[in-house]
């Protein structure tokens, strides 16, 4: 295992967040003052790995931060919000083969009380680094930025970001689909046609047909650009 402060289990992928304050770049030393990290173990409700950098936003110490203090540090008026943000991402969970839940990165924000008392706007991230033998979430890297107040949140604050593709998904919709489907869609955005897409998936131009039928019902969309833009492909 890690150190506390840099869990080395979580590989090179995460240097960005875990290194920044090793960065000869002012600007990355800059938002390191405004950002830390933690690992929250799902299976016993415990933040894990907290980062030094929590004293420079929020004021505590990492031995003084514990899950509970984040829970009664969220702002009354945000609690609401980030649970149907947590139900989605639920959802989610639910709807993915296991493996593909490393490949997505859940996003949104709310407002946290620091140590002195003041709110501030924090950008969470994070995403599964570990699952349990069912498959189920098991450890979580969490990533907290502070932003930009706001007095007004973006419909668009909650995400659901494919890393692969660098992309944020439409939820409600993408997972009306299949996940033949879904690949259609995607072979439809890289400019394939019907045929080609029956070759490259070794099914029918019969079954391609269909599938871009029920892509059309399933999305509610009068043509295929509605449909990959109602998927934010």
């Amino acid at each position: 295992m890690g150190s506390k402060n840099n869990p080395s289990f979580l590989g090179s992928a995460w240097n960005l967040w875990l290194n920044r304050r090793s960065s000869n770049s002012s600007q990355i030393e800059s938002r390191s003052k405004e950002s830390y990290y933690f690992i929250y173990n799902c299976e016993i409700n415990e933040l894990e790995y907290i980062s030094s950098s929590i004293l420079d936003v929020l004021g505590y110490t990492a031995e003084e931060f514990d899950l509970n203090k984040l829970f009664l540090s969220i702002h009354p008026d945000d609690l609401d919000y980030c649970n149907k943000c947590e139900y989605s991402s639920f959802q989610l969970r639910d709807r993915v083969f296991y493996k593909e839940l490393f490949t997505y990165l859940i996003s949104y924000s709310f407002r946290l009380r620091t140590k002195a008392g003041n709110y501030i706007t924090i950008k969470q991230q994070y995403q599964t680094i570990e699952t349990d033998e069912c498959g189920r979430m098991f450890k979580n890297f969490v990533h907290h930025e502070k932003i930009d107040d706001y007095e007004t949140r973006s419909e668009f604050d909650f995400q659901i970001i494919d890393k692969i593709k660098n992309r944020s998904i439409n939820f409600s919709s993408k997972f009306k689909l299949t996940k033949r489907e879904v690949e259609i869609l995607d072979l439809i955005n890289e400019g394939y046609q019907s045929k080609e897409i029956s070759e490259i998936l070794n099914v029918s131009y019969h079954t391609v047909r269909t599938h871009r039928k029920n892509i059309l019902s399933k999305t509610e969309s009068s043509s295929l650009i509605e449909a990959l833009k109602k998927n934010n492909v």
